[in-house]
């Protein structure tokens, strides 16, 4: 369990590397709301797989926030129309996920009456928070379709039950990747309704303590929440500035720079007691409480040297990325990479007619220019600079040389599945060597052969029980069989049964010929 951290005392951070930001531009035009785009397409994919199911068809009028999709396991999300208006379609298309994966999307055209379905707007202070029960908020969460927004998209009602004994609530606010600046916009628009947020989100997991965690190259923000904490006398929160060295906002690097604690590998940072939260997470659980709107918009962030206006919008969820640049002034014949995220783990999309989606934090812009540090791939020098800077404590060349040797499972037991897929490897590698490319493809078949060998598994227990049944059938028919031939063997039991039955059947034919003769005499007397 992790004790009340120190906010004077910080934790070296494994590796790690610095970063120009590129931040500036998009602060200072500061937060406008996007226009609402004539088409929208909300995808039903969630956290990386799971799909949610419709609950509209085509033809079908819907309003603002109401629930469009549910999901049909524990590890879904509900999903809710970002804009009023009707379903146009229900098909396959590409999504804003890794490598723009296929995925059921429903198309709503916009009415442009931005209608709201009928929301439970509350006043929040602390005894309002004190009224309420944990499960009441997991609920709320769970109803407001909250995930991860820091990019992952775990649904976020699965980080809280009361058997975890949570201690600590950490508040990302650590936006260490360069160009994204949605976080902090954040931060600087909406700081009321982050603490109020930080309140519910301590009362569902039960923590006595939240860390509010900053950059230490954000200005002024820990000084305008500090202020506000201050004056709202919140003793159990504590705003603290981490080192800006990437990836420090990462969620086992964060804990262990502030609490000196490791992640424990493959495990959890329930494990430790901790839940860690983006800021754009407990944002959005403050608007569903106070104003009853469910998760349909964000903030996203617009850079990149191709474009000629960067900025923060809040846009509506399922806007296409068209939508999006063309208020950005962006030069499309410039562009030679369009990413959605940051430099480092961000993922190129095939064209910008796809809509965005929860975890959509940043819409990259890149020239050619700024797409050359993997332009020629050397071989590996085995120089080790990788080694310095994971964060993970891996060896990076180890696992490269394992996995484009097909040694998968060797690559799995040097922890291949805990490493972050940050890129600070491949950022200092000086054969310009793809690290992070080859480590998902490893994973992911290492998924797949998993998946593969389970089902070989099944397949195996289910043989060996209908060979277990089938030899139990036949020792059973075999038992029954050397009874049968028991009996028919015994020449005494035979003779005393064939008697027996004689016996019965002389004795029937005797009572049928009284009977007979009774009846007779009975006539004869009537007569």
């Amino acid at each position: 369990m992790v004790n009340s951290v120190n906010p004077h005392q910080l934790y070296k951070l494994q590796g790690g590397i610095k970063l120009p930001h590129h931040k500036n531009d998009s602060l200072k035009n500061g937060l406008s709301r996007l226009p609402i785009a004539q088409k929208v397409y909300i995808s039903l994919r969630i956290n990386r797989g799971n799909i949610a199911k419709s609950l509209v068809k085509v033809g079908d009028k819907v309003l603002k926030g109401q629930i469009i999709a549910k999901p049909d396991t524990t590890n879904g999300s509900y999903i809710h129309a970002s804009t009023s208006g009707e379903i146009s379609a229900i098909k396959q298309r590409a999504t804003a996920s890794p490598e723009a994966d296929i995925a059921t999307v429903i198309e709503i055209t916009s009415d442009g009456k931005e209608k709201w379905v009928d929301l439970a707007k509350r006043e929040i202070n602390q005894a309002y928070i004190d009224s309420v029960t944990p499960e009441y908020i997991i609920n709320c969460i769970h109803e407001a379709g909250l995930v991860g927004l820091g990019g992952a998209g775990f649904p976020t009602h699965l980080k809280y039950n009361p058997d975890n004994h949570i201690n600590t609530l950490i508040v990302n606010g650590a936006e260490c990747e360069p160009y994204i600046t949605c976080d902090e916009q954040l931060m600087l628009d909406y700081p009321e309704d982050l603490i109020n947020g930080i309140l519910l989100m301590m009362k569902a997991s039960g923590a006595s303590q939240a860390i509010f965690a900053l950059e230490d190259q954000v200005g002024n923000i820990k000084s305008n929440i500090e202020k506000r904490v201050k004056e709202r006398a919140l003793e159990n929160i504590n705003v603290i500035k981490v080192p800006t060295i990437y990836p420090a906002g990462g969620e086992k690097q964060l804990i262990k720079v502030l609490t000196g604690q490791e992640v424990p590998s493959g495990g959890l940072p329930l494990d430790l007691g901790i839940i860690v939260q983006n800021v754009g997470t407990i944002k959005a659980l403050s608007d569903f409480i106070v104003q009853g709107r469910p998760l349909v918009e964000r903030i996203v962030t617009i850079a990149g040297d191709c474009i000629g206006t960067a900025q923060n919008f809040i846009t509506a969820i399922g806007t296409p990325m068209s939508h999006l640049l063309q208020h950005a002034d962006f030069d499309k014949e410039k562009t030679h990479r369009l990413i959605i995220g940051g430099p480092m783990m961000g993922y190129s999309m095939p064209n910008c007619s796809i809509g965005i989606d929860k975890t959509t934090n940043c819409i990259l812009a890149l020239s050619e220019k700024s797409t050359q540090h993997y332009s020629n791939t050397l071989p590996c020098i085995r120089c080790g600079e990788c080694v310095n800077v994971c964060p993970a404590y891996l060896l990076p060349q180890q696992l490269h040389w394992y996995i484009k040797g097909e040694n998968l499972e060797k690559a799995r037991e040097h922890h291949l599945f805990d490493c972050i897929e940050c890129g600070a490897c491949a950022w200092v590698c000086p054969s310009q060597i793809k690290l992070v490319d080859y480590y998902r493809y490893a994973k992911s078949e290492l998924k797949y052969l998993d998946f593969k060998r389970e089902k070989s598994d099944k397949a195996q227990i289910r043989h060996e029980q209908r060979e277990a049944r089938l030899q139990r059938l036949k020792a059973e028919r075999a038992a029954k069989r050397k009874r049968t031939r028991k009996r028919t063997t015994n020449p005494d039991k035979i003779q005393k049964d064939l008697s027996a039955t004689m016996e019965r059947i002389q004795k029937a034919k005797a009572d049928k010929i009284a009977q007979q003769k009774a009846k007779a005499q009975e006539a004869d007397d009537n007569a």
